[in-house]
């Protein structure tokens, strides 16, 4: 009877195939958030603010059709704020809640209407039946300088264009077409 030895592996001082891969994928992860730039991954103020406005603006027209009664949105241009809520016939305003402005924005005016407010307060409204103020927001921004926010009257939707866009006007008597 032949006895045959089989051979066995040596014990080798060093690291699984598994541990190498854990290992470099925490360095992968730790060397990513090392050299990520986060202020170019995080939405800067201008757009954060246009995106919330447009959401506040379709939820404002939606409640008030919703529960058919007018909202107001009031821009107080002197104090470079915007304020939600609904207009009582006793008390007037009633606040719901603010909307912040960024820090490097600052209201600069507001056409409602054809009706243009540099200083005080503008009231915006959002009515039952589905319609909206025609409104123009001006912002100037510390490097951006102008922009112009325009409301659409029909559906609330906000579109944003670079620079101090005025509202046009036609005389009286001309024709348009």
């Amino acid at each position: 009877m032949q006895i045959y030895q089989v051979k066995t592996l040596k014990k080798i001082n060093g690291f699984t195939l598994l541990e190498l891969l854990l290992v470099l994928l925490l360095l992968s992860i730790l060397i990513t958030f090392a050299s990520a730039r986060w202020d170019i991954l995080s939405r800067n103020g201008k757009e954060s603010f246009l995106e919330k406005l447009s959401i506040e603006a379709s939820l404002l027209r939606e409640s008030a059709i919703s529960d058919f009664e007018k909202k107001i949105l009031r821009f107080d241009i002197t104090k470079n704020t915007i304020e939600i809520g609904i207009m009582d016939q006793i008390k007037g305003f009633s606040v719901d809640r603010n909307f912040v402005i960024p820090d490097k924005y600052i209201l600069k005016d507001v056409v409602i209407n054809g009706e243009k407010y540099a200083i005080g307060q503008a009231l915006m409204s959002f009515y039952p039946n589905g319609l909206v103020d025609r409104t123009i927001i001006h912002l100037e921004g510390e490097k951006e300088g102008f922009y112009t926010i325009i409301v659409n009257p029909l559906t609330a939707r906000i579109t944003e264009e670079h620079g101090y866009i005025e509202e046009t006007t036609f005389d009286e008597g001309s024709n348009v077409t």
